[in-house]
């Protein structure tokens, strides 16, 4: 792994658990199903900066919807686009994950997205230029998986707050 040196965000909540068992740390017993291990593996994966470990769990079918954009998002190439518009805005970009809320094959997804804009931002209203300001939004995805792939899913988060952090609009 890291060494005993690295941060969370850097291997992951499972990159510990894996990291507490081998090194004799006693790790309470918890039931992680395997929707959740596919959801937080897509959603680390921005964390991480690796969109291939996004791409790696997303249906070639996967109809993901940005209900805020209006915008579905088709398959691993529409989740591509999406990591590369949101990194080119938010190089510094953060996604930490709260809860993760599972029943069957569906799990919604608390997280908070953080970061500065130093790129353009593309939204439903247009593309701003860099404004150099921080945001910081809770975010809620719902999700489902089959066969340990996400299908389907939706992203609900307050893009008229992002905007006016950001000073695009009047608060």
């Amino acid at each position: 792994m890291c060494g005993g040196g690295c941060r969370l965000n850097e291997v992951g909540w499972f990159g510990v658990l894996e990291w507490a068992r081998s090194n004799s740390v006693r790790v309470e017993e918890a039931v992680v199903t395997e929707t959740e291990r596919i959801v937080r593996t897509f959603h680390e994966s921005w964390d991480l900066r690796d969109p291939e470990r996004g791409v790696s769990v997303i249906a070639d079918d996967c109809r993901f919807e940005d209900v805020a954009r209006d915008e579905l998002q088709i398959g691993p190439d529409g989740y591509r686009r999406d990591y590369e518009r949101w990194r080119s805005a938010f190089p510094d970009g953060e996604l930490k994950v709260i809860n993760v809320v599972v029943e069957g094959d569906w799990a919604v997804v608390e997280f908070v997205n953080r970061g500065t804009q130093t790129g353009p931002l593309e939204s439903s209203l247009g593309t701003f230029p860099p404004s150099g300001r921080s945001m910081e939004v809770r975010y809620c995805s719902v999700m489902r998986v089959r066969d340990g792939m996400v299908v389907e899913g939706r992203d609900y988060y307050d893009s008229a707050s992002i905007a006016a952090q950001l000073g695009l609009i009047g608060s």
